[in-house]
C-alpha cells in the first residue's frame, strides 16, 4: 500500500517567481494529461493500457493519455494504432526517429493543454493502477510537483541515482529522494524552462531551486515486464556532463539573463516616463494652453478690490462666461 505523502521544504534560489497563482487540486479539476514516453515497447503496451483502464475505473473517471512514440523500430506503432481503436482516451504522437527524452518532454509541452502533466512509464516498472491514483492523492495545497519515490528498487541503478540526488540536494536544495521517476507537475511552470538544456533528469531539481514546492510519495517498483532498458552505464558520464551544464546555466547564465531582463525593463519604463514628461511640458507651455489657463484664473480668481463698480464688472464677466460655457 502507498503511504502518506512526504512533504519537504525547499529553498528559494534565483527564483524568478514565487508563483501566487491559485492552484486547484488535480483530483478536483481533473485537468491532467497522462504522458507516456515509448520506444520499442511492443511487449508491454497491451498490459500497460489494461492497467491504466483499471486505474481510471478506480478513480471513477478517465483522463487523456498521450503516448509519444520516440522512433520505435519494432511493432510498437501498429500496436498503438490498435489500442487507439479500443481506448477513447488515448492519443499518439510519433517521432520519425529517436530524439531522446528531453524532446519527448518538448513534444508533450507543445501539445498538452491541461493544467497538470502526469509522467508515466511504458516498461511496467511502475504500475499505473497504483501510481496514477497515488500521485493524484498525494497532492497537497501549495505543491507544484509530486514525485514518485521507488520502493524496493532492484534494477542495479539505485547507487548512481543516490549520488545524483545528493548532488541536486547540494546544488539546488532538492529534498526528495527520486527525481527521475513518475511525477505529477504543473504544466505552466514546466513550459517556462529550457527543457533541452536542462534535460529530463534535472527538471524537478531546477524547479526546487527556483523556489517551487516539490513533494514526494512512495510508489512500488517492479521488474520490467518485457524488453530491455534503454539506459546503460554510459548514462553516468552523460548525466555528469549534463549536471555541470545545468549548474552553469542555473548559477551563471540565468542570473545574467534575469539582470538583463530587469535592466531592459527599467530602461523602457524610464523612457516611457521621460516621453510622458516631455509631452506634458510641451502641452503646458504652448500659447493656447497658457491663454486658456490665464482665462481660467481670471474667471475664477477671488475679489481683490473693494470697488463696487469693479465688483459689478467682475460678476458680469463671470456670468457671461458661465452662460457661454
Amino acid at each position: 500500500m502507498v503511504n502518506a505523502p512526504i512533504r519537504l521544504s525547499t529553498f528559494n534560489s534565483h527564483a524568478p517567481s514565487q508563483v501566487t497563482k491559485r492552484v486547484i487540486s488535480p483530483m478536483r479539476s481533473r485537468s491532467v494529461t497522462v504522458v507516456i514516453p515509448c520506444m520499442d515497447e511492443e511487449g508491454n503496451l497491451e498490459r500497460l493500457f489494461e492497467y491504466i483502464d483499471v486505474a481510471f475505473k478506480q478513480l471513477g473517471y478517465t483522463l487523456p493519455v498521450l503516448v509519444i512514440n520516440d522512433g520505435s523500430t519494432d511493432n510498437t506503432p501498429n500496436i498503438l494504432s490498435q489500442l487507439r481503436q479500443h481506448y477513447d482516451f488515448l492519443s499518439v504522437i510519433s517521432h520519425p526517429q529517436n530524439r531522446g527524452v528531453a524532446e519527448v518532454w518538448n513534444t508533450a509541452l507543445n501539445h498538452v493543454k491541461t493544467d497538470w502533466i502526469l509522467w508515466g512509464q511504458a516498461d511496467l516498472e511502475s504500475d499505473p493502477r497504483v501510481d496514477i491514483p497515488a500521485l493524484l492523492n498525494a497532492w497537497q495545497p501549495g505543491a507544484d510537483a509530486v514525485a514518485g519515490w521507488r520502493q524496493g528498487r532492484g534494477d542495479g541503478k539505485s547507487g548512481a541515482s543516490s549520488i545524483a540526488n545528493r548532488a541536486c540536494r547540494w546544488a539546488f536544495g532538492l529534498q526528495i529522494h527520486d527525481m527521475n521517476w513518475t511525477k505529477l507537475v504543473r504544466r505552466d511552470i514546466l513550459s517556462r524552462l529550457p527543457v533541452t538544456l536542462i534535460t529530463h533528469r534535472f527538471l524537478l531539481a531546477v524547479l526546487a531551486g527556483q523556489g517551487y514546492n516539490v513533494i514526494e510519495t512512495p510508489t512500488p517498483w517492479y521488474p520490467r515486464f518485457s524488453g530491455v532498458s534503454k539506459f546503460g552505464r554510459k548514462r553516468l558520464f552523460t548525466s555528469a556532463k549534463d549536471f555541470l551544464r545545468v549548474l552553469s546555466w542555473f548559477y551563471v547564465a540565468q542570473p545574467i539573463n534575469a539582470t538583463s531582463y530587469y535592466t531592459s525593463a527599467f530602461i523602457e519604463a524610464a523612457q516611457v516616463g521621460f516621453n510622458a514628461a516631455n509631452h506634458n511640458f510641451q502641452v503646458t507651455t504652448s500659447p493656447d494652453y497658457i491663454a486658456a489657463y490665464q482665462e481660467k484664473l481670471f474667471r475664477d480668481r477671488p475679489l481683490r478690490t473693494s470697488s463696487s463698480v469693479a465688483n459689478i464688472a467682475y460678476y458680469r464677466r463671470l456670468a457671461l462666461a458661465k452662460v457661454a460655457a
